[in-house]
C-alpha cells in the first residue's frame, strides 16, 4: 500500500521531469553530429509578425501623441492670445493648419450664435405674433432695391466734401469704392493743412519769357531738389501739355518732340524751369526712404536724425554734378536751396509738390500756358509711381493712391522726428519760406 507521503514524493518528480523537459526544449541540444543548435520555442510563432505588429502599435502611439501635442498647442496658443501674452498672428506668417483650426472654431461660434438668435426670434414671435409677418414677393423686391441703391452711393455718402478728391482719383482712372473711400483724407483735412487753393510764385514772368523765346525754341521742365515731385510734374506735363512748334526745333528734341524735358538743360535760355518744392517735416520723411546723393549720419529707426544725443547737428554732404556741397544739416540744405531760387530774376515758376498732387490740373494749366503751349481737353493724372523706371532709388515710390493717405494727413508728417529733432527745426527752419509757401509749424514737444 502507498503512503501519501510516497504519493507526493512521486507527484514531485514528475512535475520536476516534465520542468526540465519544458527547459530542455529551449535550451541548446547537440546534434547528432555533436553540434550545438538552438529550437524554436513551441508554439512561438513568426517573429516578422511580431515585429510588424510591435511596429504598428508604435506608430499608433507616435500619431496619438503628435495629436495631443497639436492640440495642446491650439489649446495654449489660444488662451495666450486672449491673455494678451503673445499678438494674434495673421497674414502669410500664420501656419495652415492654425488658419484651418482658428477658422473652425470661428465657424462654430456663428453657428451657435446663429441658433441662439433664432431661439430667441421664434420665442419673441410667440409672445407677439402680430409684430412678425411673412414678407411678400413685392416687400422683397423693396429691400433689395434699397440695399442696392445704399450700395451704389456708400462710397460718397462716407467721405465728407469727397468731389474734388474724387475728381483727382476719376482723372488717374480709378475707381471710389466704400473700401478706398473710407481710408482717403477728406477736402477739408486737405484744406486744413495747405490751404483751398494752389500757391504757384512766377506767373508775371510768363509774357516775358514768351516775348524773348521763339515758339519752336520753347522748352518746359522741373526743377526742385530731391524728392519734391519733379519726376511727377514731368509725366503730367508731357501727358498733357504740347508744344506744337517745338516738332520743327532744331535746337532740342524731347521723346515726345512737345517741349517737355525730364531734365533742365542748364545754361540755355530758352529752357522754363517750374521748381518744386515740399513741406520740409514732409521732405525730411522722403529723404529717409530715398537719400539720393545726399549723405547724412541717419538710419533705420533713427531718422531724420537732424542732431545728435548732444543736440549738434549731423553735417550733410550732397553730390550736385561732379562736385560736393556740405550743409550744417538737410534743414540747412533745405533752407539754402530754395533762398538761393527766390533771388532768382529769369523767368520761372515755383510751386508746392502738395499742390501739384491735390490741384494737378490747375497747376499743370497754369505752367503750359505760361509757355504758350496747348493743353489737353481730357486731363489725365499719372497712377502708380511718377518714379518707375527701374532705377533702385526709385524702388517703393509712393503712387497716386499712397501719397493722398501720406501728405492728405498730418498724422504722418512727424514721423521719425525726436523731440530733439523738433526742437532743432523750429529755430532753424527759414519761417519766410514756410511762411510765404503756406505751411504750419508743428506744435512744440511737450
Amino acid at each position: 500500500m502507498i503512503s501519501s507521503q510516497d504519493n507526493n514524493r512521486g507527484k514531485s518528480k514528475r512535475i520536476s521531469r516534465s520542468n526540465s523537459e519544458t527547459s530542455t526544449s529551449h535550451a541548446t541540444r547537440r546534434s547528432s553530429n555533436g553540434r550545438n543548435y538552438k529550437t524554436k520555442p513551441d508554439g512561438g510563432g513568426s517573429s516578422v509578425g511580431n515585429n510588424f505588429s510591435k511596429y504598428v502599435v508604435t506608430l499608433v502611439m507616435i500619431i496619438a501623441i503628435a495629436d495631443l501635442i497639436v492640440l495642446w498647442t491650439s489649446i495654449d496658443a489660444t488662451i495666450g492670445d486672449q491673455n494678451g501674452d503673445r499678438p494674434h498672428q495673421i497674414g502669410p506668417e500664420m501656419g495652415v493648419h492654425q488658419f484651418t483650426a482658428e477658422k473652425r472654431v470661428t465657424d462654430i461660434q456663428m453657428q451657435l450664435l446663429q441658433d441662439i438668435a433664432k431661439k430667441q426670434q421664434e420665442q419673441a414671435k410667440q409672445q407677439n405674433p402680430k409684430k412678425f409677418r411673412t414678407l411678400s414677393e413685392n416687400d422683397i423686391r423693396r429691400i433689395e432695391e434699397q440695399r442696392r441703391r445704399q450700395s451704389q452711393y456708400a462710397p460718397i455718402d462716407k467721405v465728407k466734401n469727397v468731389a474734388k478728391v474724387n475728381k483727382i482719383l476719376t482723372a488717374a482712372n480709378i475707381q471710389l469704392d466704400e473700401e478706398l473711400a473710407s481710408q482717403l483724407p477728406t477736402w477739408d483735412d486737405i484744406v486744413s493743412m495747405y490751404g483751398d487753393k494752389p500757391i504757384i510764385y512766377g506767373l508775371e514772368t510768363c509774357q516775358t519769357y514768351r516775348d524773348t523765346v521763339l515758339p519752336a525754341d520753347r522748352m518746359l521742365g522741373p526743377a526742385g531738389i530731391f524728392n519734391t515731385g519733379t519726376n511727377l510734374l514731368f509725366e503730367l506735363m508731357k501727358g498733357n501739355c504740347n508744344i506744337k512748334e517745338a516738332k520743327t526745333s532744331t535746337t532740342h528734341r524731347e521723346p515726345k518732340r512737345n517741349g517737355m524735358r525730364f531734365q533742365p538743360p542748364w545754361g540755355k535760355t530758352a529752357f522754363f524751369p517750374v521748381v518744386m518744392i515740399k513741406d520740409f517735416y514732409h521732405w525730411a520723411g522722403s529723404q529717409c526712404r530715398h537719400a539720393y546723393t545726399s549723405h547724412w549720419d541717419h538710419g533705420v529707426g533713427r531718422c531724420p536724425n537732424l542732431v545728435d544725443a548732444y543736440d549738434h547737428p549731423n553735417r550733410a554732404i550732397v553730390k550736385f554734378g561732379k562736385g560736393f556741397e556740405y550743409y550744417e544739416s538737410i534743414l540747412d540744405l533745405w533752407n539754402k536751396y530754395y533762398q538761393e531760387w527766390e533771388e532768382q530774376t529769369f523767368p520761372h515758376l515755383m510751386t508746392r509738390y502738395e499742390d501739384l498732387l491735390f490741384h494737378g490740373e490747375e497747376i499743370t494749366r497754369l505752367a503750359c500756358d505760361c509757355v504758350g503751349g496747348e493743353f489737353t481737353t481730357n486731363f489725365a493724372y499719372v497712377e502708380g509711381s511718377a518714379k518707375e523706371n527701374g532705377l533702385p532709388i526709385h524702388n517703393g515710390a509712393n503712387g497716386l493712391i499712397k501719397a493722398l493717405l501720406q501728405y492728405g494727413s498730418s498724422a504722418n508728417r512727424l514721423s521719425g522726428f525726436t523731440d530733439r529733432d523738433r526742437l532743432y527745426a523750429s529755430r532753424k527752419l527759414d519761417s519766410d519760406l514756410v511762411n510765404r509757401y503756406g505751411y504750419s509749424a508743428p506744435p512744440l514737444p511737450t
